[in-house]
């Protein structure tokens, strides 16, 4: 099932739930913490999360979110560095230089790819908005309310501290244990995705023999692979060269050149004739125009469960919320004003001084490189035609 129609059942459940909601009304599921009034949007509000997020906060030992502050600190440094190593190589060597697109469904994302950023982007708010709550709970700052919510395709939690408690009653340091938390959570996690993704292999032996191909995911318009091969086909080898992971594919590939003649072997049985095109990046390496990953098989037992796309499913899950949760807990920690980060720096300034204009003074040329840096990224991105992949 390819993801345009997922999204229209997915669009089409939403709209049933607004009509049943309409009908039962929606001032009576509000009552009850449930939000349906708006079409293909539904917020849940629980008190047992609040609960929940309080308990567990009280039992993480303050100096976790002590660490979280030191860790949220690197980031924003280690954020400067590579937004502006990045900006700088759209200058000295486009190619090199990475895309900094926002993330916009059926417009920067289309493919594939959607479904896997989207459910990343699910991981990345759940666990960014909850640590919050554990770090407002640790602090005695009241949760004001939390819960879940949908929005089409994508999920996510939420969690609202007493803004009144946060702004008056709670210590700089607490402030900015609270705002640290959610960057920091997500680098926790990238940490976990990046651990699960570097014995991939041997995870996924258990239930799978070792790849036997580059199953293809995506490719690009007008290249030398369009209407020749399609989403999904398992290449095996190339000419007289046997291919068992996307790896081999690519080290093939980069000893080629335009206007050579490959020969495809499928999976499938078939075998397909290419005459490659040219590099955009590098005019003189061949370019074949596909996007892929390795292709695992269950072994027999595990097929009655799993076929042979779960490992890449799985595999592509990993990889992009890994990305995903990297890349927000980095952007976040910039000093922007509505990100957590300028406030998180604004605070950490106050505990030297307390002059504000000595605090502005800082704060201002940082904001407006930061946004400038952004913005000039994404202008960049978008004038040389660089996507998330």
């Amino acid at each position: 099932m390819d993801p345009l129609t997922i999204i229209i059942i997915i669009a089409a459940i939403y709209l049933v739930l607004y009509f049943v909601a309409q009908a039962i009304g929606f001032d009576r599921l509000a009552e009850r913490g449930i939000d349906v009034s708006v079409p293909f949007f539904v917020l849940i509000k629980t008190e047992r999360l609040n609960n929940f997020l309080t308990k567990m906060g009280k039992k993480f030992p303050r100096a976790f979110f002590n660490i979280g502050i030191i860790a949220a600190f690197g980031g924003m440094i280690f954020g400067f560095y590579i937004f502006t190593d990045n900006l700088l190589k759209f200058f000295i060597a486009p190619s090199a230089a990475g895309g900094v697109v926002p993330i916009i469904p059926g417009v920067t994302i289309t493919g594939l790819p959607l479904i896997y950023i989207l459910i990343g982007l699910g991981i990345t708010l759940l666990t960014h908005e909850f640590a919050h709550g554990l770090a407002s709970a640790k602090d005695n700052i009241p949760i004001k309310s939390s819960g879940l919510l949908f929005l089409l395709v994508l999920f996510g939690g939420f969690v609202e501290p007493d803004e009144e408690a946060f702004e008056e009653k709670a210590t700089p340091k607490d402030r900015m244990r609270l705002l640290a938390a959610g960057s920091y959570a997500n680098m926790i996690w990238a940490f976990i995705f990046l651990v699960l993704l570097s014995n991939f292999g041997a995870v996924m032996s258990l239930g799978f023999n070792s790849p036997n191909g580059a199953y293809l995911y995506d490719i690009a318009p007008s290249s030398a692979a369009a209407g020749q091969l399609e989403v999904g086909d398992v290449i095996v080898g190339l000419n007289s060269t046997e291919i068992d992971t996307w790896t081999e594919l690519s080290i093939y590939m980069n000893d080629t050149s335009p206007g050579d003649t490959l020969i495809v072997h499928l999976l499938s049985g078939e075998d397909v004739n290419i005459t490659l095109g040219e590099n955009e990046a590098i005019p003189y390496k061949g370019y074949i125009g596909v996007y892929g990953a390795d292709y695992w098989e269950p072994k027999p037992g595990w097929d009655i469960i799993f076929d042979p796309m779960f490992a890449f499913h799985l595999q592509m899950t990993l990889t992009w919320s890994f990305i995903i949760l990297f890349s927000v807990a980095l952007f976040n920690l910039l000093p922007i004003p509505i990100f957590d980060g300028d406030k998180l720096l604004s605070n950490g300034l106050s505990l030297l001084t307390d002059d504000e204009r000595k605090i502005k003074a800082v704060m201002y040329p940082l904001r407006i490189f930061s946004i400038a840096m952004v913005v000039l990224s994404m202008i960049f991105s978008f004038w040389l035609g660089k996507g998330l992949f």
